[in-house]
C-alpha cells in the first residue's frame, strides 16, 4: 500500500480539477462544519465523490474502478463478512487470475490488506471506488445477499400460479419491486396488463427489460395499491391519472412520479424514479465525451452571456450534463440560480428552485424573479412554450449566461425550434452562443465483450475502415448477461462565429448552416458515435437504435 497520505486540496489543484481560491473557501467553511476537506468540496459541489477517488488512485499507484454501473459477482461477496466489509469500506468485485478484486475508498489504510487477505485467504487487488457509491453499494449488495429480492418475487409468482386468488400482502410486494428497480439503478417500472398476465418491465440504462409475468388476477389490486399511495383515486379507471409517492430503501431516498391510462386490457401504470435527496452531479470529462469535444464544451460553457442550450430526446442526459457544466462556473464569485421541474442534483453553493406550477411559479415566472436576483448565471430546467423562450433570450441579451434544454433531434434543429417559439432569426442570432445535441449509448461490458469482422458491404456502407477491431456484446454475471455495462455521451457541439450568426439572422436553411458549421470542425451526432465505434467503447447495433 501506499504510503502516509497527501493533501487532497493540492492533489486536485495539481490535477486541474480545482482552484486556489476554491481550496481557500473550502478550508474557511471547514472550520465551522469539522467535515474532512475533501467531504467539504464534495459537498460545495467543487469537486466529485468519483474526481476524488479517481486522484487518490492515480497518487497511490491503485486503478480506479467507475462503480455506477458495477454489479459485484455474488460468489465473491460471500468471501468477506459484511461487518468487515463496513469497517474497512471495502466490497468484493470479482475473482480474475486467482485474485479477488476489492474496491476500497482509501488506498492509505495501511492495515487494510492484511485485513482482507486473514478473512478472505486468496491474494486480493485493490480498486479505488468512490466513498460515497462504495458505502452505498456495500449496504445494497449485502441486503440483497441475505435478502434475495427476485427468488421472494418468484416464489410469490408460483404461489399466484397455483392459486390466483391468494391473500398475499401487495403492498409487500411493491415494496420489492420498488427495492428491486433501485439496485437495478431503473428509472422507470412499467406494469402492463394483457388479458391473461400483468408484466413487469424495468427500463435500465434507456432499455425496456422484462423482469416478471404475473397472473392477471394481482394486476387490480398492484394497481389500486399504487394509487392509495400516490394520492389517486381508486374510482376512476377511464381516464389517465398522474401522482406522487414517495419512497426509501437503505437511506436512498426516491419521488416517484406515477401515470396511468386505460387500456382495452386495463390500467397500464409507468413510475419514474428520481432521487429526491439530489443525486450525485459528475464532472464534464466524466461524461463520456471526446477529449476535442471536452474541450469545446468548456469553451462553450465558460462564455460570460449568451443562451447554451443542449437537446435531445427524453432520458438522453440533458440535465447531467448541464449540472456538469454549472460545476465549471465559479459558484463563489458568481450568482448562480436555477429553476428545475424537479431538483436532481444538490448544489450548496448555487441557488436552486423548483417549478411549482399550483402556485404559479413556472419556467417564465422564475426567469422574471431571477433577473431581480442579480443573476450571473441563469438555469432554466426546460424551454417548453414562447414565455419561457423569449424570456431567456432576453435574459441572454442583457449579460447573463442562460443554460437551459430544448427538445430537438439536431443541434441545428433549435434554430427552427426557437423560431418556432417567436423568436426572431434576428434576435436569434444575437443571444444564441451554442447548442450541444447528445444522446446516451450502452458501453459494452469489458469483461465479456468479444471481437469480431463486419461484413465488407457493412464496412463500405458506414465508412469504417477495414483493418479495424470491432467488438459485440457477450454474456457475464458482471453485466446481468446484457453484453453492455453503464452508458456513455456522444454529442454535436455547435459554436456560432460571425459567418454562421449571419446565416442565422438571414434566416438562411438548415444545410447551408450545416455546411458553414463542418468548415470550423462541426461534427454530427453519427460521426462521434462511429468513433466510439472503431474504439471499442460500443457497437453499430447500439449507434443505429439511438440516432436512427
Amino acid at each position: 500500500m501506499a504510503g502516509p497520505a497527501p493533501q487532497i486540496g493540492r492533489l486536485l489543484e495539481e490535477k486541474g480539477l480545482i482552484r486556489p481560491e476554491q481550496i481557500q473557501f473550502a478550508l474557511r467553511e471547514q472550520k465551522a462544519t469539522g467535515e474532512r476537506l475533501g467531504e467539504c468540496l464534495i459537498r460545495l459541489g467543487m469537486t466529485t465523490d468519483s474526481e476524488l477517488a479517481q486522484v487518490l488512485g492515480e497518487q497511490s499507484g491503485q486503478p480506479f474502478i467507475d462503480l455506477r454501473n458495477f454489479t459485484p459477482d455474488k460468489q465473491v461477496l460471500t468471501r468477506l463478512p459484511v461487518q468487515i466489509a463496513r469497517q474497512k469500506q471495502a466490497l468484493p468485485l470479482y475473482m480474475q487470475d486467482n485474485q479477488l478484486h476489492v474496491a476500497i475508498s482509501d488506498p492509505y489504510d495501511t492495515t487494510i490488506l492484511e485485513t482482507l487477505f486473514r478473512h478472505i485467504g486468496l491474494p486480493v487487488k485493490i480498486n479505488i471506488g468512490a466513498k460515497n457509491e462504495l458505502q452505498k453499494l456495500i449496504e445494497r449488495f449485502y441486503y440483497l445477499l441475505e435478502h434475495p429480492i427476485e427468488e421472494e418475487v418468484e416464489g410469490i409468482t408460483q404461489r399466484l400460479r397455483q392459486n390466483p386468488n391468494l391473500d398475499i400482502d401487495i403492498n409487500r410486494l411493491l415494496d420489492m419491486l420498488l427495492s428491486a428497480s433501485i439496485s437495478y439503478r431503473v428509472t422507470d417500472v412499467h406494469l402492463t396488463p394483457s388479458d391473461i398476465s400483468s408484466r413487469v418491465m424495468y427500463r435500465i440504462d434507456g432499455i425496456l427489460n422484462f423482469n416478471h409475468v404475473f397472473p392477471i388476477s394481482i394486476h387490480n389490486r398492484l394497481i389500486t395499491t399504487i394509487k392509495v399511495r400516490s394520492g389517486m383515486d381508486i374510482s376512476e379507471q377511464r381516464k389517465p391519472q398522474d401522482g406522487r409517492m414517495s419512497f426509501e430503501f437503505l437511506g436512498d431516498a426516491f419521488d416517484i412520479r406515477v401515470s396511468t391510462v386505460r387500456t382495452n386490457n386495463g390500467e397500464n401504470c409507468v413510475m419514474r424514479l428520481l432521487p429526491s435527496k439530489g443525486g450525485m452531479s459528475i464532472g464534464i470529462h466524466e461524461l463520456g465525451f471526446e477529449k476535442e469535444q471536452e474541450e469545446l464544451l468548456l469553451e462553450l460553457f465558460g462564455k460570460p452571456y449568451g443562451m447554451v442550450l443542449v437537446t435531445g430526446p427524453t432520458g438522453s442526459g440533458k440535465t447531467t450534463t448541464l449540472y456538469a457544466a454549472l460545476r465549471q462556473q465559479d459558484a463563489i464569485s458568481k450568482n448562480i440560480l436555477t429553476v428545475e421541474d424537479p431538483i436532481e442534483y444538490s448544489f450548496s453553493l448555487i441557488r436552486q428552485t423548483q417549478v411549482n406550477e399550483k402556485a404559479g411559479y413556472t419556467f417564465g415566472a422564475a426567469i422574471r424573479t431571477f433577473l431581480r436576483q442579480d443573476p450571473d448565471v441563469i438555469l432554466v430546467g426546460e424551454i417548453r412554450d414562447e414565455e419561457t423562450a423569449i424570456l431567456g433570450v432576453r435574459a441572454a441579451l442583457t449579460g447573463h449566461l442562460v443554460l437551459s434544454t430544448l427538445h430537438t433531434n439536431t443541434a441545428i434543429g433549435a434554430i427552427a425550434r426557437l423560431n418556432d417559439l417567436g423568436i426572431s432569426p434576428l434576435l436569434l442570432s444575437n443571444a444564441l452562443v451554442g447548442v450541444l445535441a447528445q444522446r446516451l449509448v450502452r458501453r459494452l461490458c469489458p469483461s465479456c465483450k468479444q471481437p469480431y469482422q463486419p461484413d465488407a458491404k457493412t464496412l463500405e456502407r458506414y465508412n469504417l475502415p477495414e483493418n479495424g477491431t470491432y467488438y459485440k456484446p457477450g454474456k457475464c454475471q458482471l453485466c446481468r448477461n446484457t453484453g453492455y455495462q453503464g452508458r456513455s455521451s456522444i454529442g454535436e457541439i455547435l459554436l456560432f462565429n460571425k459567418d454562421m450568426l449571419k446565416l442565422v439572422a438571414d434566416n438562411a436553411p438548415p444545410n447551408i448552416i450545416e455546411a458553414e458549421a463542418r468548415k470550423h470542425g462541426f461534427k454530427p451526432l453519427w460521426e462521434a458515435g462511429m468513433e466510439k465505434v472503431i474504439k471499442g467503447e460500443t457497437t453499430l447495433e447500439e449507434i443505429q437504435r439511438v440516432i436512427t
